[in-house]
């Protein structure tokens, strides 16, 4: 009966990490590559612009 729960609710936590890991390994190939545009490394070193 309690494995009738449990088993979904591991069955989703696993897909949620792995895709977390995924999504990680990707951030880092991203961020380590210097051929790639990164949302984490901007290269603008200038303040934004003020309206």
């Amino acid at each position: 009966m309690v494995l009738q729960y449990l088993f979904p609710a591991l069955l989703g936590f696993v897909f949620v990490m792995v895709a977390a890991y995924a999504g990680t390994l990707r951030a880092l190939d991203v961020f380590h590559d210097p051929d790639r545009e990164s949302i984490f490394l901007p290269d603008d070193h200038e303040p934004p612009h003020q309206r």
